[in-house]
């Protein structure tokens, strides 16, 4: 795979990487000019003829997803050299801006440095750290939690989100091995847009020998855990009889293919029953897969209340907080497992990086020879698919470095309203959702703003909404829900796969957002120069709006 030095360890190559990460970073920064400067956009910017990375950041502006869209959409319809002198092999799709979901091209070396960090650097971080267990014991039976469909774009190329792409190539190339997951090859990479937790639930109680559960975000991996003790009755009488109750979401294919691949097995759901359903949560993992040894998901402050539910079901097991990435690109790798949160050590190779102060105070934009620990940073990125200083939008904390590569905790999306289950809706998406809703149910609001909501079985939003005319009508949460699902493909997609509830709208008394600007002015801070509160961030706004001081 790739351009790998097998001559080192993956872990010997990484600390020299970062040992050397900032003329590493010059060295990819000039590589990338270097073989696109007869692209299109090279030819725009002028690529040729920059040669340091201050001329780069000359000579180039700062750029946003917008800025690519009309030059990826001829790539999808069969133009090339636009971006990058490679072809792209995979696009990956986020969550847009507006109503539409973007496209994020990803060319072939991306992938393969995505492998080396992914596959070879933290099977090797996992070995160091749990240096008693053999490869067998640690990757021999793995429950893999994450999403592999079979998406493609209009001229066939593979699409799909950034964790699907590894697997997805690999695939491609007859090299994925799937001889290691609980799940088939056909469970791990359906056909069509399909809740397949159950069916993958199924797969893996039906194994004994579980050694580890790999997951992308910490919600998708809590959430399986709660629909599997929610509904522990269903699934013990289906391993039993090996039948598919009617409570669970599972179409006539899949209850078929279910039916002929997992038999009956009394013995495995004898083996189930005999832990208390009222202390079934605690310990849950271990006490049906005795033989884990760790876990592997994306976790951390970031999701702070999925984090304390995840302890209730693992306790004491190892967790490999396993990588910082996006569609546009992999930024960091976790270096150890068992830290207190996800620190990421920034991957020299992957991306070149650029840093604006977090306060915005001056003009001046670091790069990782500059950055100081404690300080927190807008991040700036080019990469190797065709990216050049694009804006992701995250704020990052640097907690120390690993050589010359800075180590960094994620703190928060910029554009980001709210994130419960990896939806990642944005300000300008709620906005038009809202609009939506206002001309539907036929209402104003004199303001809103939204918080998640953790104290149901599902998670959901809440709307905290003061109306300036009209009432709302009685099915508001439906027409709601709706608007959101329409303006945000992220949110879309999690309540049909069951990750979100719906909305809650609470409305709030007249008054009560001007009540909050007099707030705010007492406590001697600044009203958001002046723009309107649309998510609860801080513990001052959610008891707030929570009641304990709107009065």
């Amino acid at each position: 795979m790739g351009e790998i030095n097998r001559e080192m360890s993956a872990t010997r190559e990484f600390e020299a990487l970062c040992q050397d990460a900032v003329a590493i970073q010059e060295k990819f920064l000039l590589e990338r000019l270097s073989e696109n400067k007869d692209t299109e956009y090279g030819k725009l910017f002028g690529f040729e003829d920059i040669h340091s990375v201050e001329e780069y950041q000359k000579e180039l502006p700062i750029t946003f997803h917008y800025d690519y869209e009309a030059a990826i959409d001829r790539q999808v319809d069969g133009e090339e050299g636009l971006l990058t002198a490679d072809k792209p092999v995979f696009y990956c799709i986020s969550s847009g801006s507006t109503d539409s979901p973007k496209y994020v091209p990803i060319v072939e070396k991306d992938i393969q440095r995505q492998y080396f960090y992914w596959h070879d650097l933290i099977r090797e971080t996992i070995r160091r750290q749990i240096p008693d267990a053999t490869d067998e014991e640690l990757f021999g039976r793995i429950f893999e939690t994450g999403e592999f469909r079979r998406n493609f774009m209009s001229d066939g190329t593979m699409s799909g989100v950034r964790a699907s792409a590894l697997h997805r190539y690999l695939e491609s190339k007859g090299e994925f091995d799937s001889n290691c997951y609980t799940a088939p090859l056909e469970v791990m990479f359906p056909d069509q847009m399909e809740d397949m937790l159950y069916v993958k639930l199924r797969f893996a109680l039906a194994c004994r020998d579980v050694t580890a559960i790999h997951g992308v975000f910490v919600n998708r991996v809590v959430g399986m855990f709660r629909y599997l003790v929610d509904n522990w009755d269903a699934f013990l009488s289906d391993i039993e009889t090996g039948e598919v109750s009617d409570c669970f979401p599972v179409s006539h294919e899949w209850r078929r293919y279910l039916e002929e691949k997992l038999p009956a097995d009394p013995e495995r759901a004898a083996e189930l029953r005999k832990f208390p359903k009222e202390s079934l949560s605690k310990g849950l993992v271990r006490k049906i897969w005795p033989k884990i040894r760790y876990g592997q998901l994306i976790g951390g402050s970031m999701f702070a209340a999925y984090m304390d539910m995840l302890w209730t079901y693992v306790e004491d097991l190892p967790i490999h907080f396993f990588t910082y990435a996006a569609s546009e690109g992999c930024f960091g790798i976790a270096r150890d497992m068992g830290e207190e949160d996800a620190y990421y050590v920034l991957l020299p190779d992957t991306c070149f990086y650029e840093f604006l102060s977090e306060t915005g105070d001056g003009e001046r934009i670091y790069t990782i020879r500059d950055v100081e620990v404690g300080s927190k940073y807008e991040i700036l990125i080019t990469t190797l698919s065709g990216m050049y200083r694009y804006a992701i939008g995250d704020v990052v904390e640097v907690v120390g470095f690993e050589g010359q590569a800075p180590v960094v905790r994620v703190c928060y999306r910029k554009s980001q309203v709210i994130n419960i289950a990896d939806e990642k809706m944005n300000v300008r998406q709620l906005e038009n959702a809202m609009r939506k809703f206002q001309r539907r149910a036929e209402c104003s609001a004199e303001g809103y703003c939204v918080d998640g909501d953790y104290t149901k079985k599902l998670p959901r939003y809440i709307l905290y909404l003061e109306l300036a005319d009209g009432k709302l009508p009685e099915d508001a949460a439906e027409i709601l829900d709706e608007c959101l699902m329409e303006s945000c493909s992220g949110y879309k997609r999690d309540r049909e796969l069951a990750e979100l509830d719906k909305v809650f709208i609470q409305p709030v008394p007249k008054g009560a957002f001007k009540a909050y600007g007099r707030f705010v002015a007492k406590l001697g801070r600044r009203k958001e120069q002046d723009k309107p509160l649309r998510i609860l961030i801080t513990e001052e706004q959610k008891a707030f709006f929570g009641g304990a001081l709107l009065s």
